[in-house]
């Protein structure tokens, strides 16, 4: 009896299970499930012919809509009456038992991993570590060249980014791996592969966050990744409250979803700390300063958080400190990567050479059509035109309907699933966006009392039970 008394401690309380921050945490986990068939290419590769391409493709599209819908009625500000009434968020009581296990996936899945050393980085992540090198040795890192620094890690040159110029002008769709290896041998005997492949295409923040294990091996380097998210998970866990558990195994849930934060931080990537900086901003969100300081680092670690820009102000639209939160994150810059600008000259010109570059297509959105040959290659400034206007879109929805605005929020970077450049890591962000969001801007408010911006959901308000506030310590039983 006294273990179980034990266990009742560590579980979630009665209170908290019917509240609709744990009807949210469930309709993440669903999510999080269609995000990974959104990219499941295991049918047409096992069934030959056309049908089995097109089901495939079908399957996809059906679960990134399936996704898209779930992380939007996840964000709205109350949660409609048809999942209120079934309250999912009671199978949360199993929440610790869910963490187990996928906590033990997870650590079974990094550890078998932890050994292996050449397929564990890829060629964004070599940059960033050539690059740390190149400034612990007073060199410039923009003028690291890829091919160089991945045989200099004992790396393929398949895993460098081929551009769309000099041997690959004339190709339209992604090289092959013996291409790209006699592009390389070609344009090595020529004296520069830096117009034929990608280079340091990073704001500087990037490579100088793996300048403490830049030189040590890659097992290193994955835990230093590792600790970073440790250190979020746990901040994470505090923030979520009573249901920390639950919180907590979405985020690790998350491994599984290629080009997560937490994916990318198993493998030593660089990436995963401007990812997991841009989480902690909307974690922190109701803090001007502290919210402020980490999207700037992030902004200047990864691109992706300057696309994140728009969605963060408007999931500050109606909060306090809007000039501190600015002064904040202009002051983080300045001090943060605006000296790093200085020193190397050659960062903004060479970022931006790399972003405008002619690329192949390549991820898992309408462009897998170009991909599998199904169409013909369109001009890669549609699907830019496509993705701008689909984000505009999301943010002028979410300025126009308050109730769907952390929403609109989170899924903006849905978006680049339109892009000539779906990658993976794009969409990744947005489940984790999702779980901070609904933590600082949805748990824990008195809907009673808090206009919502229509007057139904007014209405509908005294229906709903109080969240636990990540910000404010809850009494026993869950309620404020």
């Amino acid at each position: 009896m006294t273990v179980v008394a034990r266990w009742r401690r560590w579980l979630p309380r009665g209170g908290s299970l019917r509240s609709e921050t744990a009807d949210r945490l469930v309709l993440i986990a669903l999510a999080l499930v269609a995000l990974k068939f959104a990219n499941f290419q295991e049918i047409s590769p096992t069934i030959p012919g056309r049908a089995a391409l097109y089901a495939n493709d079908a399957l996809e599209l059906c679960c990134y809509l399936a996704f898209v819908v779930l992380i939007a009625l996840s964000c709205r500000s109350v949660l409609p009456d048809w999942i209120r009434r079934r309250h999912p968020g009671r199978i949360l009581v199993l929440s610790p038992v869910v963490l187990l296990v996928v906590g033990g996936f997870v650590l079974a899945s990094i550890v078998n991993s932890l050994p292996g050393d050449s397929q564990r980085i890829d060629d964004a992540n070599a940059m960033a570590v050539c690059g740390a090198q190149a400034i612990t040795k007073g060199q410039d890192p923009y003028q690291v060249n890829e091919i160089a620094c991945l045989r200099q890690l004992g790396l393929s040159v398949t895993l460098a980014t081929p551009l769309r110029v000099g041997p690959f002008a004339g190709v339209d769709t992604y090289p092959s791996a013996a291409r790209i290896k006699a592009a390389a041998r070609s344009a090595g005997s020529a004296g520069s592969t830096a117009n034929v492949f990608s280079g340091l295409a990073k704001p500087p923040l990037d490579p100088v966050s793996m300048i403490p294990v830049a030189s040590m091996s890659s097992q290193m380097r994955s835990l230093w990744t590792l600790l970073a998210a440790a250190i979020f998970a746990v901040l994470l866990g505090v923030a979520a409250g009573s249901l920390w558990a639950a919180a907590l195994a979405a985020f690790l849930a998350t491994y599984f979803i290629p080009g997560s934060a937490l994916n990318f931080a198993s493998f030593g990537n660089a990436e995963s700390v401007a990812y997991l900086l841009m989480a902690a901003s909307v974690l922190w969100i109701r803090r001007p300063v502290l919210s402020a300081v980490c999207l700037g680092l992030a902004v200047g670690s990864n691109e992706l958080a300057l696309f994140f820009l728009p969605a963060y102000l408007l999931l500050c639209l109606a909060l306090d400190g809007k000039l501190r939160r600015l002064v904040a994150l202009v002051a983080t810059l300045a001090l943060a990567v605006v000296p790093l600008l200085v020193a190397y000259p050659d960062a903004i010109s060479t970022i931006w050479r790399n972003l405008a570059a002619p690329t192949f297509p390549l991820g898992y959105g309408p462009v897998v059509l170009i991909l599998q040959g199904v169409i013909k290659p369109l001009p890669s400034d549609l699907f830019l035109a496509a993705t701008a206007a689909a984000m505009a879109l999301i943010v002028f929805w979410g300025r126009l309907r308050p109730s769907w605005r952390v929403s609109a929020g989170v899924l903006t970077l849905a978006a680049f699933w339109l892009s000539w450049r779906s990658l993976d890591e794009y969409m990744a962000q947005v489940p984790l966006l999702a779980v901070v969001a609904i933590l600082a801007l949805l748990a824990g408010r008195d809907l009673r009392s808090e206009p919502l911006g229509s007057s139904q959901e007014v209405a509908d308000a005294p229906r709903v039970t109080a969240d636990v506030s990540p910000y404010r310590r809850a009494t026993p039983d869950g309620q404020m």
